[in-house]
């Protein structure tokens, strides 16, 4: 036992301390009981062996402490452990290059074996433990002399062989033999060499010696398998073509019927190779086995598969190593498979020739990495898998491409439910949580049907919840940590160039895992981005879903997101900066677009230049802001996390455009978020626009109560501000508030108030809002005259500006009171012309919603019960779709008057019912209801005189009257 230290030799002093090392060292980072130390250094076993081992151990730790030696020896429990780096030991060393070894020889890279093999044997100095002489010393040195070392020998010797090496063989092996003259396997290479160099002629008489040294030694006969050799070795007979299997199928395989299809329709006609690609995990080598197993009658002869290691922790395997492993797959003997590529490529070409097989080429990494195997397998059908898309030999070579894609949630479905089995149906929905998870990821829900099956006591929903935290590092138990989703996809980030890294870390910056090459240049830092992210596109990183739009995988994006801690700090914050300006002043700008400028969110100069969006029309702006509004919210909670409070407020206010299109209940949240952010700024006037955009959303939640508390904390904030938009904008908004509890008195009271406020401090957008809630008010209060006055001067003031929504909004008020003075005609041309302008703004849907339960009411007043009830059903799904639960209301209410008008008197009951069960006791329309309810038990309900009665004439649609104040 030798030990080195700082490229010196360390004295170890007495015998007993080096055997002491040397057996701890072979036992490295294990725990031995002195009884089993004190058997491996003395045959006469001390009768305190612990006593006996301390003087030992003690001048052991000296010298390691004074040699300054990375080790260390520890005790517990009468036992000893050597604490040190395996790899800084000669044994294990060897263990590890011979593994190295065995895998490259698996792979089919026989070079690489070679050299593995051949480097393991160099540490290979003299006998082990030779500083020890009991019995358990050299019965292990036997152990591992007949084990391990003449182990890899042959492996030496075999791979020298298929490399043609004969003479490394014929000078090395000989001096083993002569050592250990009765190993069969020593023996049987030697015959094997024989014949490979044309001395078969020699074997008789080895195989005799070599019986002789057998019978008189061991008593016993050769081997089976050296009789074979010799025999072989002698006889030349040419052997029959090898039929080559297929790799094994997989047991649980799921779906996929489409693609199969696929594959059959392409190799059925004249097509000889297909390239599966797609993105890492998706499927694509258990697909392709599937496939060859479902058609092996079409191969006869078998199936030729490789794992080139395209994307893997080994070396690639190279064309020229392919070839060999497919010759002699083939029955060719080692001794003639060519030396050349082009010599091996000639010979494969011409057995394929007269034989139909199936070449399976998995894992490729390019196109330049198939092409010699192409062009050596071409009478074949060949199938290719990748995780990269090949257009190489698409454009040169013909190959047909196929994309593989992610499971459908029912193929997600089937295939979980496999592996976990009746668990999936005793939690459906802890079961439907782990299939969202994954995504379709056939990869991610193996993992996870793994993980929960190996739980079977732990709750499916508590695992959803765990795994939601750590599916990409789940999965790395039992005897290999890494097969995880981690490890998998880290091989195809390896596989990246440095600048295609680097944007995809930025990728992970982002906060949702759709983007746009707007979004990427702002994170970046350039406008050169669309080449790198063409080439993350061709890894399967990334795809592009639209012109200028991109999409990852969930899974991948969270991966992006770890891998982005890698980015340097500076440049990971100034990405992240500049992202934030970039979505803020594009948002901003399609926001001031789709309101004519009427109503700005304060600007924030941004830290460095960024491309800003630019919007040729209104439509082209709003569709910006609808298919980016889970990006700004995610750029909010991002901006919150990090601190750009000045970010966080002013993208609420620009989110505040869509309350009136979508469900705005999402909104609520971020909303709170801005207030917070504004109030750490102390901005009251912020604070108090985000408190008052809440309130708008409670309006339309039918929530009375907490739009009221919204409001007032509201004006609080504007009072503090010195805010007098804000506070007109709260005086509107408690007349409003009067307004929807049935007190129209108190609504002119506050409105009229708020009219002369915004006259002083305001625009005309505010003016025509205050004119329109009072024109509603005074229609309440059957003051029609006072109504009209106030509708025009609404529609006036809106025409002013060009603010279509205002317009629209007047419009249908307009229609509305002439309904009320029994102008049907005009009800209807005012209704048709609010929902033309309507469909010109397209942002406001509650508005179009309300416009189309007016012109309902006009043609349910008109006798038409048919033609109210479609537009009254439009109305409802609109206002079902962005989330106002009191325009529901309204819709139902109308609905049911038009389905009673129609003769459906039960369909009607129900929908009044519905609408009973959406109305909190505050609202008087619930009285309404009640009594529509009784009325129609005992006879059908006459038509109502104007839309959504309340005792009487009472109009109740003046939500889009609400103020906001950004």
């Amino acid at each position: 036992m030798s030990l080195l230290a700082q490229g010196r030799e360390i004295d170890l002093g007495a015998t007993k301390v080096r055997g002491l090392l040397g057996f701890l060292s072979f036992k490295a980072n294990e725990l031995v009981h002195v009884d089993r130390i004190a058997e491996a250094l003395w045959d006469d076993v001390p009768a305190e062996p612990g006593k006996a081992l301390q003087t030992y151990v003690s001048r052991l730790r000296r010298v390691l402490k004074a040699a300054g030696c990375p080790m260390e020896l520890t005790n517990a429990h009468r036992s000893y452990r050597l604490d040190v780096d395996q790899s800084t030991v000669d044994f294990h060393r060897f263990r590890a290059m011979i593994h190295a070894g065995q895998r490259a020889r698996g792979n089919g890279d026989v070079a690489a074996a070679a050299e593995h093999f051949a480097a393991a044997l160099a540490l290979w100095d003299g006998p082990p433990l030779a500083d020890l002489d009991t019995y358990w010393a050299r019965r292990t040195r036997e152990t591992l002399t007949t084990g391990d070392f003449l182990t890899a020998q042959c492996a030496l010797f075999d791979t020298k062989l298929s490399l043609g090496d004969h003479d490394f063989v014929l000078t090395g092996l000989p001096p083993l033999l002569s050592d250990h003259p009765t190993d069969e396997r020593l023996a049987t290479r030697w015959i094997r060499t024989l014949a490979a160099t044309d001395r078969a002629d020699e074997v008789p008489v080895f195989v005799r010696e070599y019986a002789s040294r057998l019978l008189e030694e061991l008593g016993v006969q050769p081997p089976p398998e050296l009789i074979k050799a010799a025999r072989d070795a002698t006889t030349r007979k040419p052997s029959p073509p090898r039929r080559p299997a297929p790799p094994r199928d997989t047991p649980d395989f799921t779906g996929r019927s489409e693609i199969l299809a696929q594959m059959d329709a392409l190799l059925s006609r004249t097509v000889e190779v297909v390239a599966l690609d797609g993105p890492p995990g998706i499927g694509k080598t258990t697909l392709v086995r599937h496939w060859a197993h479902l058609r092996l009658d079409r191969f006869p002869h078998g199936v030729l598969y490789v794992d080139l290691a395209g994307y893997s922790d080994t070396p690639l395997v190279e064309p020229h190593a392919v070839m060999g492993v497919f010759l002699a797959e083939l029955g060719v003997a080692p001794t003639q498979i060519p030396e050349t590529t082009n010599e091996r490529a000639a010979l494969l070409r011409d057995l394929l020739s007269s034989r139909s097989v199936l070449v399976f080429l998995d894992n490729a990494r390019d196109s330049n990495h198939v092409r010699p195997l192409l062009e050596a397998t071409s009478p074949c059908p060949t199938l290719i898998t990748s995780r990269q898309r090949m257009s190489g030999i698409t454009v040169r070579d013909g190959v047909e491409l196929l994309s593989v894609p992610a499971l459908s949630s029912t193929e997600a479905t089937a295939l979980l439910a496999k592996r976990i089995g009746a668990r999936a149906s005793a939690d459906p929905a802890g079961f439907a949580k782990l299939v969202e998870l994954c995504q379709g990821l056939p990869l991610a829900l193996r993992i996870v049907g793994e993980h929960v099956a190996m739980r079977p006591a732990v709750p499916i929903g508590e695992l959803a919840a765990e795994l939601a935290r750590r599916l990409l590092d789940a999965g790395s138990h039992g005897d290999d940590h890494t097969t995880t989703l981690r490890c998998t996809f880290a091989l195809s980030y390896r596989a990246l160039r440095a600048p295609e890294q680097r944007l995809f870390r930025l990728l992970g910056l982002h906060p949702g895992a759709r983007f746009s090459v707007h979004a990427v240049r702002a994170l970046a830092g350039t406008h050169e981005v669309e080449n790198l992210l063409d080439s993350l596109v061709g890894a399967h990183l990334i795809d592009q879903e639209g012109a200028g739009r991109y999409t990852t995988h969930d899974l991948l994006h969270a991966y992006a997101t770890d891998v982005a801690e890698d980015e340097p700090p500076e440049s990971s914050s100034r990405a992240i900066r500049r992202m934030f300006d970039w979505y803020f002043w594009s948002a901003s700008l399609a926001r001031a677009h789709l309101l004519d400028n009427n109503q700005t969110v304060p600007a924030l100069a941004p830290a460095e230049p960024v491309e800003q969006m630019t919007f040729a029309s209104r439509d082209e702006a709003l569709r910006w802001l609808v298919t980016e509004r889970q990006n700004l919210v995610g750029c909010a909670y991002r901006a919150a996390a990090l601190g750009y409070h000045e970010h966080v407020w002013r993208i609420a206010a620009c989110m505040s455009i869509l309350s009136r299109r979508d469900d705005p209940r999402d909104l609520l949240d971020l909303y709170e978020l801005g207030r917070h952010a504004a109030e750490l700024l102390g901005n009251n006037g912020a604070a108090g626009g985000c408190l008052n955009n809440m309130g708008v959303i409670y309006v339309r939640l039918n929530d009375e109560e907490n739009a009221r508390r919204c409001f007032e904390l509201a004006y609080e904030a504007f009072t503090k501000a010195g805010d007098e938009l804000g506070l007109a904008v709260f005086t509107h908004n408690t007349g409003f508030i009067r307004l929807q509890t049935g007190q129209p008195v108190e609504a002119v009271k506050w409105l009229t108030k708020s009219l002369a406020m915004h006259s002083r401090a305001s625009g005309e957008r505010h003016i025509a809002n205050s004119h329109r809630s009072l024109g509603d008010a005074y229609l309440m209060l059957d003051r029609s005259a006072d109504a009209k006055s106030h509708y025009r001067q609404s529609l006036f003031a809106s025409q002013k500006i060009g603010d279509l929504a205002g317009q629209a909004n007047s419009l249908s008020r307009l229609a509305k009171l002439a309904m009320a003075e029994d102008q049907l005609d005009d009800a209807v041309t005012y209704g048709n012309a609010a929902l033309e302008m309507f469909d010109r703004v397209q942002f406001d849907e509650a508005g179009t919603a309300n416009a189309l339960l007016a012109l309902a009411t006009a043609h349910l007043r008109r006798d038409e019960p048919v033609t109210a009830g479609t537009l009254a059903r439009e109305a409802l799904n609109r206002h079902q779709e962005n989330g106002d639960v009191s325009g529901q209301v309204d819709a139902l209410i109308l609905l049911g008057h038009t389905l009673s008008a129609a003769g459906e008197h039960t369909e009607a009951v129900s929908t009044w019912a519905t609408g009973r069960s959406l109305t909190p006791a505050s609202d008087p329309r619930g009285e309404v209801l009640d009594e529509l309810l009784e009325a129609a038990a005992t006879r059908p309900v006459p038509v109502p005189r104007t839309e959504n009665t309340v005792g009487g004439n009472e109009v109740r649609d003046a939500r889009q009257s609400v103020g906001t104040a950004d």
